[in-house]
């Protein structure tokens, strides 16, 4: 019995969207400009330079500073011993000075008689041996204070070798920051001002467009015509916005010359023919004398 035919399946047509390319993802991250990426890798890389150094000359600079500590530590401690040495005689100095001025108040209180008159040379001298002691107390002070600040100049001296190079490294900074400012003043400027607004219309003529579904490069064209014209006095007075407008002109152009070729129809080129086969004969048709002749052979 023959095997009962099954009913064909039929094929659906592909749908319009299978067929139809998608358009790019508008959430993929946009590549940033070479130009500004390179601004944020210099100061990225800047500040992890300054960061690391300063990390590096703390380290190492960190001992000078404890040193002048130290040294600071043991002058105190030498002053504190010689002011104990020196006590006494800041005391006597003192009680010397108290007992000088109890004198005088007491020998002014009587008037200015004879007496006061003949004891005023000796209340000068006495004075002046209070001063001189003073004086000699005060020289013994001066050496120690004077080795403290020749320790605090050796730790200068030292730190002296690296003079040069901060006179560079301060000439850097200053030439930088030179450098910075101009870049600041150059972006802040009218003409660069000027090239931002541009290309901003540009941007905003070319959304308009889009988003009334227009595809057309001649509306395109148009509308960047237009935006150039603001511009168009400015680019005799600079090279760079001229070479802003060199680039979009080119780039306008380019778009429009697609809408003016039509599309290239393809050539069909035939196949070549394929040469003739000879035709193959047909076999004999097998005789039942063939097979008796088989039969006997097989038998022998």
């Amino acid at each position: 019995m023959p095997p009962t035919p099954q009913p064909a399946v039929p094929v659906q047509p592909a749908s319009h969207a299978q067929t139809t390319p998608q358009a790019p993802s508008l959430d993929r991250v946009v590549p940033p400009s070479k130009r500004l990426q390179r601004v944020a890798e210099h100061f990225h890389q800047q500040t992890e330079l300054l960061a690391a150094m300063r990390e590096q000359f703390e380290a190492e600079m960190e001992p000078m500073q404890e040193l002048l500590v130290r040294q600071a530590q043991a002058m105190h401690r030498l002053m504190s011993n010689l002011e104990e040495r020196l006590r006494p005689l800041n005391e006597y100095a003192d009680g010397e000075e108290a007992n000088l001025h109890a004198l005088e108040s007491r020998i002014a209180a009587g008037g200015p008689d004879h007496v006061a008159r003949a004891f005023q040379p000796y209340l000068e001298d006495q004075r002046n041996r209070i001063n001189a002691t003073r004086n000699q107390i005060e020289q013994q002070r001066v050496p120690f204070a004077q080795y403290g600040e020749d320790a605090r100049d050796a730790v200068e001296v030292a730190l002296s070798r690296f003079d040069h190079d901060m006179d560079a490294l301060e000439q850097n900074l200053a030439e930088q920051r030179r450098v910075m400012m101009r870049m600041l003043d150059a972006m802040r400027s009218e003409a660069f001002a000027a090239v931002k607004a541009y290309l901003d219309g540009r941007q905003e003529a070319v959304g308009q467009i889009a988003g009334a579904g227009s595809t057309d490069p001649q509306e395109i064209g148009r509308a960047m015509q237009a935006l150039r014209s603001e511009v168009e006095g400015m680019a005799r007075q600079s090279d760079h916005i001229k070479q802003v407008l060199d680039k979009t002109d080119l780039s306008d152009r380019q778009l429009v010359s697609m809408s003016v070729v039509g599309p290239r129809a393809m050539q069909a080129q035939a196949m070549p023919a394929m040469p003739a086969q000879p035709a193959t004969p047909p076999a004999p048709a097998i005789t039942m004398e063939d097979v008796d002749g088989a039969s006997a052979a097989s038998d022998a």
